[in-house]
């Protein structure tokens, strides 16, 4: 906020400037009475405590980043303010706000809000529910931040400095290249913080390729790549510093299952678009396929991926890019192990006395290890139904309670526009609104553990 009202000011809006500055000085006193509060509680914590927290800020947080929507008046309800900062916060980028219309000092509040809201959705996934996730089949563990019961709130703080140092210097060199390639210092401001969190907001309503470059476009595209890789990945690249860190960087076994999701839709946007004497049409569709692949759902050109069957693209949205990154939906991990799996379990059906175990990243699973993923396949599946037929229920046609429903729940909102150019969320009303918000909470607090918070078992631990 205080940022904010610095930039407010350096752009000449004076008044919203002042906003920010009131919001510091709230949201400040109330920190301080947390800090002043609970500074006698004991350093250890059970996990039952570490999930509520994880529940808690996603719900108290963006009640604080609403504010500053209200006293700017750009939101007109409550609910539309705390729609907006659900989706700054959670990374989701669905906006009822036209990019045209609101100022810049709104622009650079929503920008970092999605910045630090990928700076929290990887620490979450590093430190609680990787955690929560102990006996699990290691979806969210990283060999590099491994923490025992009791010290998750220790090093929440350190995690935070890492990853959001990290994060710093991707979006730095974006900035520079975005820049180097003509980019306005505003526009390349404002894409910097939300390409790496792969958040989707962009300043202006056009496409890309009226504002960004040759060199820019491509420094927006390693900035998403970068940001739905595994953090734990990239750390050890920034801190090794070796070529085999690097090697590992691409060739990893979620990465090299983006790059299969890019190349598909690459493919099918080139054959659907009936452009089969002209590769040049392959070039434009590369950063629209990465920008939709990473979740981040940047529009570069009018005819892009979303000539590709909406099916598909629902599809590719639901699965998510890396366990340990800032994208949403299933995770590739989490889809790659349970082909593993099935074909495992087709093995075992042809040769029925074989013994045959499941092998994933050369480690031996043991098939009581898959009952948490089948679990949250069945939750998330439940979860994206339940949206679909609330909004149906509210009066959104069939088609569009399909496509807002997994928009929500996978944290990608520019799959709405990808999918029924037609529609928007300005379109919504404040049910559906609330729903969508529900729906990107749970996506980001993820399907099992916002399921706990309603078992007794957890409020009589």
């Amino acid at each position: 906020m205080v940022l904010t009202a610095m930039l407010g000011l350096a752009l000449r809006e004076t008044d919203l400037a002042i906003s920010f500055g009131a919001s510091t000085i709230g949201a400040s006193m109330l920190g301080a009475l947390l800090v002043f509060s609970t500074r006698q509680m004991p350093a250890r914590e059970s996990f039952s405590e570490a999930l509520i927290l994880l529940v808690l800020f996603w719900l108290i947080m963006p009640a604080l980043i609403a504010i500053p929507f209200l006293f700017s008046g750009v939101a007109s309800t409550n609910i539309q303010a705390y729609f907006e900062a659900v989706s700054s916060l959670t990374t989701t980028g669905a906006s009822t706000l036209d990019p045209d219309v609101i100022p810049k000092t709104i622009h650079v509040w929503r920008s970092l809000c999605q910045w630090l809201g990928g700076v929290v959705v990887a620490t979450f996934a590093v430190v609680i529910l990787a955690a929560l996730n102990l006996k699990g089949t290691g979806v969210h563990r990283s060999m590099l931040f491994t923490f025992r019961k009791g010290e998750l709130f220790q090093h929440l703080a350190s995690v935070v400095s890492v990853i959001a140092g990290i994060y710093f210097v991707i979006s730095f060199f974006c900035f520079c290249g975005l820049i180097m390639g003509g980019t306005p210092v505003f526009d390349a401001f404002c894409l910097s913080m939300t390409s790496v969190s792969t958040g989707g907001f962009t300043p202006r309503s056009d496409g890309l390729e009226a504002y960004v470059g040759g060199i820019g476009l491509f420094a927006l595209c390693l900035s998403c790549l970068l940001g739905a890789f595994n953090v734990s990945i990239i750390w050890d690249v920034f801190r090794n510093r070796s070529l085999t860190d690097i090697k590992r960087l691409f060739a990893d076994v979620e990465h090299r299952a983006l790059w299969v999701i890019i190349g598909i839709l690459i493919v099918s946007g080139f054959l659907i678009g009936g452009y089969y004497g002209d590769l040049r049409h392959v070039l434009t569709l590369v950063p629209e396929a990465i920008f939709f692949a990473t979740s981040t759902g940047y529009e570069h050109q009018v005819l892009g991926v979303d000539m590709v069957s909406p099916v598909v693209l629902i599809s590719l949205a639901l699965i998510g890019g890396s366990a340990l990154s800032t994208t949403g939906g299933l995770k590739l991990i989490r889809v790659l192990l349970l082909f593993k799996h099935l074909d495992t379990d087709m093995d075992r059906l042809t040769h029925p006395s074989r013994v045959v175990p499941v092998m994933f990243k050369k480690q031996r699973l043991p098939d009581s290890a898959f009952l948490s993923i089948w679990m949250y396949f069945f939750g998330y599946t439940l979860v994206f139904a339940g949206g679909i037929l609330a909004l149906s229920a509210s009066g959104m046609d069939f088609p569009m309670s399909v496509t807002a429903s997994a928009a929500s729940v996978a944290n990608m909102g520019p799959l709405l526009e990808a999918t029924l150019p037609a529609y928007s969320y300005s379109g919504f009303t404040n049910f559906q609104l609330i729903i969508s918000t529900l729906l990107m909470l749970i996506g980001r607090i993820e399907v099992l553990a916002a399921l706990a918070i309603l078992s007794p078992t957890l409020w009589r631990a």
